[in-house]
């Protein structure tokens, strides 16, 4: 063991990081051959690099029949909000649920803008804790799709 302070590795990791944030830039070409950054900076849009997404639904509409969300149903929406303090999204259904993110730009029926989506695993039985989603800086609206219009899905903003 060599007696350094794990505390001031951490600060010497922290310290290299702020004097080179150049270094923490990856750059990417998209199809087109345009340079994409590999870190968004705040307030811009990044690349979606998912492998076979789903086809999002319109805002307001249902999963289609197929795919990995096939005949999932809307069971909730949360408007975008600037002044939202903070989203949590809490599954305790018994079955997975499926979350669409969009920045809250179109309006229903229209296809969803700056759009994503993730999943949120299940609790082992009804009313148990399954996957849980929190974010403090998210202000654009949060869809929350279920395979049954039934399932028990906590929702929190504030």
């Amino acid at each position: 063991m060599s007696g350094a302070s794990p505390v001031a590795g951490l600060c010497f990791a922290a310290l290299a990081l702020m004097l080179a944030p150049a270094a923490l830039a990856q750059t990417y070409r998209d199809s087109g051959g345009t340079a994409v950054p590999g870190f968004a900076q705040a307030g811009t849009k990044g690349r979606d690099y998912s492998a076979n997404p789903p086809a999002l639904p319109s805002v307001g509409a249902n999963f289609s029949a197929s795919g990995p969300y096939a005949n999932y149903v809307l069971i909730q929406t949360i408007p975008a909000s600037a002044t939202r303090i903070a989203v949590d999204i809490e599954n305790t259904s018994g079955a997975q649920i499926a979350i669409v993110r969009d920045d809250g730009s179109a309006a229903n029926g229209a296809a969803p803008a700056n759009a994503s989506a993730f999943a949120l695993g299940p609790g082992a039985a009804a009313g148990a804790q399954g996957g849980s989603w929190t974010s403090q800086t998210f202000k654009g609206r949060v869809q929350i799709y279920a395979p049954s219009s039934t399932a028990f899905v906590a929702a929190f903003a504030e």
